[in-house]
C-alpha cells in the first residue's frame, strides 16, 4: 500500500487548516528536492508496448505463412515419394512376374535340350543295333543292305533307314525350332526385366534426391515452428508487460484520487493512534530467526487482497511488511515514508535477501514498499493482492526509489 504521510498525523489532532498546509509544505518540499517518476513515462512506453505486440504479430502471421507453405511443400515432396514408392513396389512385382517366367523358359528349354539328347540317343542305339545282326558283331549296315535277297527287299530296307532318319530330322528340326522360340520369349523377358529394373534404379534415385530435399523441408519447418514459438512467447509475455503496467497504472489512479479522500486520512490517523507509533532506528535490528524463515512466513499470505489502508488481517504494502517483520521482532513504522527512514540505505547492486526496497508509484518519494528476496525478486501487497514481482519489469524498475536495510547482517 502507498502512503504519503509524515508523523505530523500521529500528534494530537490539530485543526484541518493547520493538518492540510502541513501536508502542502512536506509536497512542496519533497519535489523540489527528489525527482518524481511520472507515471507519464512508462504511459508514453504504452506505445512502444503496442507498437511491438503489433509488430509482433506481423512477424507471427509472416511465419504463418512460411509455415503453410513449407508444410505445403513439404506434403508435395512426401506424396512424390509415395508415387514413386508405390511405382517401384508395382515394377518389382512384375520383374519378379518376368524372372518366374524366365524360369520356366529355361526350365522348358532344358527340358527340350533333354529331349534332343535321349532321341538322339535312341537313334544312336537303333541304328548301331541295325549295323549288328544278332551274335555277328561285325556286320555292317552295307552288308545288311546287300544281304537283301531282292530288289523290292532293297528298297524297302533302304526306305525303312531312311524313314528313321527323317523321323529324328524332323524331330530335330522341331525341337530346334522350339528351342529358338523359348529363346526368344527369354530374350523379351529379359529385356522388360531389365528396363523395369533401370526403372527402379531411376525411381529409387529420386526417391533419395527427395528424400535429402524433405528432410532440409522438414528442418526449415521446425526452425520456423520454433520461431513461432518463440513469437508466441514474446506476444504473451508482451501482452502480459502490456496488461500488468496498465493494471498498474490505474491503481496508481485510483490510489492517488483515494490518497485525496478525507475517509482515507482519518482511518490512517486513527491507525496510527492504535500503533503507538515507534521511533524509527537507525541501525538494522537482530532478527529473531533467519532470514529465510521471515521470506518463507511472508509467502503465507500470498493471494491476500490488497486494502487501502488496511491492518492485519487486510494489508496495504506498508502494514504487510510492518507485520512480517514484527512476527520476528523488528518493529517497524507502519507507513512507507517512516520506512524509509528507518534502518541503513542499501545500493541496488547490492541488495541482499531481506531488504526494504522502496518506490515512488502514484506520488513523488517512497510510495510502495516491498520485501527483496533476492534474484531481482521482490514479495509485496499491491493493487492485485500479496504476491511476487520482477525488480526488472520496466513498471517498477521505472520507478525505483531506494532500498533500506533494517536486519542486522
Amino acid at each position: 500500500m502507498q502512503v504519503w504521510s509524515s508523523k505530523t498525523f500521529n500528534k494530537k489532532r490539530v485543526i484541518t487548516i493547520c493538518s492540510m498546509f502541513l501536508s502542502l509544505l512536506v509536497l512542496i518540499l519533497t519535489c523540489c528536492s527528489i525527482q518524481p517518476v511520472s507515471a507519464a513515462t512508462i504511459e508514453d512506453n504504452l506505445s512502444a508496448f503496442i507498437n511491438t505486440s503489433s509488430s509482433l504479430q506481423d512477424q507471427a502471421n509472416m511465419q504463418q505463412q512460411l509455415e503453410t507453405s513449407a508444410v505445403s511443400q513439404s506434403e508435395s515432396i512426401q506424396d512424390s515419394i509415395d508415387v514413386l514408392k508405390n511405382t517401384i513396389a508395382q515394377d518389382n512385382t512384375i520383374i519378379a512376374q518376368h524372372k518366374e517366367t524366365i524360369a520356366n523358359l529355361d526350365a522348358e528349354q532344358q527340358k527340350l535340350a533333354d529331349q534332343q539328347k535321349q532321341d538322339t540317343e535312341t537313334l544312336v542305339s537303333y541304328v548301331r543295333n541295325l549295323y549288328t545282326d544278332g551274335d555277328t558283331p561285325y556286320l555292317t549296315y552295307v552288308s545288311w543292305l546287300v544281304s537283301s535277297t531282292s530288289l523290292t527287299d532293297l528298297i524297302n530296307r533302304s526306305s525303312y533307314i531312311d524313314t528313321i532318319l527323317s523321323f529324328y530330322h524332323d524331330l530335330s528340326v522341331k525341337i530346334s525350332a522350339n528351342s529358338q522360340v523359348i529363346a526368344a520369349k527369354r530374350s523379351l523377358e529379359q529385356n522388360e526385366t531389365q528396363k523395369l529394373t533401370d526403372e527402379v534404379q531411376s525411381n529409387q534415385q529420386l526417391i533419395d534426391g527427395l528424400s535429402v530435399a524433405l528432410a532440409k523441408q522438414n528442418e526449415l519447418l521446425n526452425s520456423i515452428t520454433n520461431d513461432e514459438a518463440q513469437t508466441t512467447q514474446a506476444q504473451s509475455r508482451g501482452q502480459n508487460t502490456l496488461s500488468e503496467t496498465q493494471r498498474l497504472i490505474a491503481a496508481e489512479h485510483m490510489q492517488a484520487q483515494l490518497a485525496t479522500q478525507a475517509e482515507y486520512q482519518q482511518i490512517l490517523e486513527s491507525e496510527l493512534k492504535s500503533d503507538s507509533v515507534l521511533g524509527t532506528f537507525s541501525t538494522p535490528m537482530k532478527l529473531d530467526g533467519q532470514v529465510g524463515q521471515l521470506l518463507s512466513f511472508g509467502s503465507t499470505f500470498l493471494g491476500v487482497p490488497y486494502t487501502w489502508g488496511g491492518t492485519y488481517p487486510q494489508f496495504d504494502c506498508s502494514s504487510y511488511v510492518q507485520y512480517v517483520y514484527g512476527h520476528f521482532g523488528i518493529k517497524l513504522s507502519r507507513v512507507t515514508w517512516d520506512q524509509y527512514n528507518e534502518g541503513q540505505s542499501v545500493a541496488r547492486d547490492n541488495l541482499k535477501a531481506g531488504d526494504l526496497v522502496f518506490f515512488s508509484t502514484y506520488q513523488a518519494g517512497p510510495s510502495h514498499v516491498g520485501i527483496y528476496v533476492g534474484n531481482g525478486i521482490m514479495i509485496n501487497s499491491s493493487n492485485s493482492g500479496v504476491s511476487y514481482a520482477n525488480l526488472n519489469s520496466d513498471y517498477w524498475s521505472s520507478r525505483y526509489y531506494g532500498a533500506r536495510r533494517v536486519i542486522a547482517q
